[in-house]
């Protein structure tokens, strides 16, 4: 059955469109309880929007009105909130977010008291009840107080990854404005770390504004202009991160990856003999797995599917090409912050620059991806009998090509990524979808 309004990531949309409206999230509530039995606690946190409050407000109106007990912790990140969900014995922690999206749009993820995202299953059940409730909300602003938590539970469940606790390095941060524009620079200071921070002033309209993960090429030039050891770049609500080397070359998720796996690898806690990435992933990329003789399980874009897979195949670590990375030790939720300490570590007890723990790791195939807003449905356009054609077509013509063309789950865009070995057939490759794109889209 599909989903009405869950997308890859929890819901997401425009403020004061449906469904991001305080009427569905009272529902929304009212409809989380009555999806379970025995719920009692319920732990929330946000992002830096300024639409949060209102949000916030509905939710505990309708938890309220079910007499189920909500503790607010205000700004936090995404895996921040999944691992107080599970550390204090939260039934359900619920992060209010649109991610890496502008601040006009907003969202939510819910996660289950054992930290883990709720599955297409779960979802499906959450829709139905919400369909069918026929209620008034009651919508009256309250005032949220906010529950303070220590945050050195969290630092320490990070840490115990490491022989160590001390990092002498310099860091460029950039923190989109978002969930970690405090928390971050606290955390790197805390470890030792000399930090140069950038967007971390949030007003409520200027996260992922020009800034974090979704622009590389900034944390790029200022880890190069500040002379850092590593630019750190995280999204809004701080489940990945983009890193930069002190030359100021861009460390995608691939990279990323096949460095923990290069330096971690032969560790008896790690195990790794088989990563999952999806079809995003970077032909080079595959290639050296396979030269180490490292399975890859391959799945559709969403940390939801990676995540599945990684059960599905007992796997340890896992992620995307956007910078989620997975430890399954860890619970299945990407964190920026961990990620980052990984390469940080690998860094400091290797005593070598970051260019140098990248450098011939894998040569990477030329790869193009573009987003088109389309005015029909794009799944009509992906499955188009001209569109199944011209795909067939450009398998037996262009041998060596790989592509992936997909509605985007949190945006109303189509995905198209092409890549290979060869720059012309890439151009040529994408030029073709895109005109038929823009024809079957009228």
């Amino acid at each position: 059955m599909k989903k009405k309004y869950f997308g890859t990531d929890g819901i997401r949309g425009k403020v004061g469109n449906f469904p991001i409206t305080q009427t569905f999230f009272f529902k929304l509530a009212i409809s989380l309880v009555s999806s379970k039995k025995n719920i009692k606690k319920i732990i929330i946190g946000k992002d830096t929007r300024q639409s949060c409050s209102l949000l916030e407000s509905a939710l505990l109106n309708g938890f309220n009105s079910v007499k189920i007990k909500s503790d607010f912790i205000g700004v936090v990140s995404t895996p921040i909130l999944s691992f107080y969900t599970k550390f204090l014995k939260y039934d359900y922690g619920i992060m209010i977010s649109a991610s890496h999206n502008p601040y006009h749009d907003n969202g939510i993820k819910i996660f289950k008291k054992n930290g883990e995202k709720l599955s297409d299953g779960e979802e499906i059940k959450i829709e139905k009840i919400l369909d069918s409730l026929n209620i008034k909300p009651n919508l009256r602003k309250k005032k949220i107080v906010n529950k303070v938590l220590n945050f050195e539970s969290y630092k320490k469940a990070i840490l115990k990854n490491f022989t160590q606790n001390n990092f002498r390095i310099k860091i460029a941060l950039d923190c989109a404005n978002g969930s970690v524009s405090h928390i971050a620079p606290q955390f790197f200071k805390d470890v030792g770390c000399d930090i140069i921070k950038y967007s971390s002033k949030p007003n409520g309209i200027n996260i992922n504004k020009n800034c974090g993960a979704m622009y590389p090429r900034k944390i790029a030039r200022l880890t190069l202009q500040t002379k850092s050891d590593i630019g750190l770049s995280f999204d809004g609500d701080a489940d990945r991160v983009i890193i930069s080397d002190e030359r100021g070359q861009v460390l995608d998720g691939d990279t990323i990856i096949a460095t923990i796996v290069k330096y971690y690898g032969l560790k008896k806690k790690f195990k790794i003999n088989s990563i999952v990435s999806t079809y995003m992933c970077n032909i080079g990329f595959r290639e050296f797995l396979k030269k180490l003789k490292i399975k890859l399980h391959l799945t559709k874009v969403g940390d939801r599917y990676v995540i599945k897979k990684m059960k599905q195949t007992n796997v340890n670590l896992g992620g995307e090409q956007s910078g989620h990375i997975i430890f399954s030790n860890n619970g299945y939720c990407g964190d920026g912050i961990l990620t980052a300490m990984f390469i940080i570590n690998v860094m400091s007890t290797q005593k070598v620059k970051l260019s140098k723990l990248t450098e011939n790791l894998f040569f990477k195939s030329f790869q193009q991806l573009t987003n088109i807003k389309t005015k029909i449905d794009s799944e009509k356009i992906i499955k188009n009998s001209e569109m199944q054609k011209l795909l067939k077509n450009i398998k037996i013509k262009y041998k060596k090509v790989d592509y992936l063309i997909r509605k985007s789950g949190t945006e109303n865009l189509l995905r198209i990524m092409v890549q290979s070995k060869n720059k012309v057939e890439v151009s040529e490759v994408l030029k073709v979808l895109v005109n038929l794109v823009k024809k079957l889209d009228g």
